[in-house]
């Protein structure tokens, strides 16, 4: 079990990222009625995706949002379903203007393609009219250019982490008891999103290792090591209360990992060389385990 001496609110804040994005997805009315009739059945609706070209760059513009959100799940903890997350304060500069960059790229993004956004539209109905859906797509099946960069937004807010000792009056023994309780789950959920970082391309390395046989045209990529370090370079980064078991356990599954990817070609061209390894990753991984 990981132990800790300070109180989660000394190591960490929460931060809500809230991303919205505009509706992309519309009612095919024509599909709708046909597929209704075949089936028999008025409850049915079939919806078409706008913008259906990857290269339009309105695809580029919710891709760079997604990134965003991509960047504020890899570099928080869970804290509570669809609201909040932990951040360590030690990351709170780092994740700040890594946010802020990626933000104004997508806001940039914006303002370059918001006034050509007509031709865009006009582009994709084209896009869609050249294949199956011929005749089916309208223009007036998209948000107007003011429509769509008014439903588009990104925004973050910091709050402290609840703490008994931020109350003004005395709490009941039994508040007292809830408050602790709520920071021990918390604590608790973000042990377990930190380890099964870790846990997670480790399963896959091992499981790989078990399966690769070296035959001609089998594929190991060099990407299911490379993705264990990777793992352990997050959870250095959001652990909160490491000790030093656990920090020796990193140290030796990144030493491990580092080697073998270090003499890949070793461990593709030698079964004995697989073995070892899968049992020295597996036997890490037990380690990991028990953390949770």
């Amino acid at each position: 079990m990981l132990t800790r001496v300070s109180k989660l609110a000394d190591k960490a804040v929460l931060v809500k990222l809230t991303i919205r994005r505009a509706a992309l997805t519309k009612r095919d009315n024509a599909l709708t009625a046909k597929v209704q009739a075949a089936e028999g059945d008025a409850g049915i609706t079939v919806l078409t995706k706008l913008f259906q070209d990857k290269h339009s760059p309105i695809n580029r513009i919710m891709a760079a949002v997604n990134e965003v959100y991509t960047y504020h799940k890899t570099h928080t903890l869970p804290y509570v379903d669809a609201g909040p997350r932990i951040l360590p304060n030690a990351n709170y500069f780092a994740y700040t203007q890594e946010v802020k960059h990626r933000t104004a790229k997508v806001d940039n993004m914006l303002d370059h393609y918001m006034p050509h956004y007509d031709q865009l539209v006009l582009n994709d109905v084209a896009y869609r009219n050249s294949g199956r859906a011929a005749g089916r797509a309208h223009v007036d099946e998209y948000p107007s250019a003011d429509a769509f960069r008014r439903s588009m937004s990104l925004e973050y807010k910091f709050q402290p982490m609840p703490d008994a000792r931020h109350f003004l009056f005395d709490l009941s023994d039994s508040d007292l008891q809830a408050c602790e309780q709520a920071e021990n789950d918390a604590l608790a959920a973000a042990n377990a999103d930190t380890i099964n970082r870790m846990l997670k391309p480790l399963g896959a390395l091992v499981e790989r290792l078990g399966e690769y046989q070296g035959q001609k045209g089998e594929r190991f990529h060099n990407s299911v090591i490379s993705n264990v370090l990777d793992g352990i370079k997050e959870a250095r980064s959001l652990m909160l209360f490491p000790t030093p078991e656990l920090t020796a356990h990193m140290d030796e599954l990144e030493t491990l990992a580092k080697r073998y990817l270090d003499n890949v070609e070793m461990v593709k061209g030698s079964a004995m060389v697989r073995h070892d390894a899968r049992a020295k990753l597996a036997e890490a991984a037990d380690k990991m385990a028990a953390y949770f």
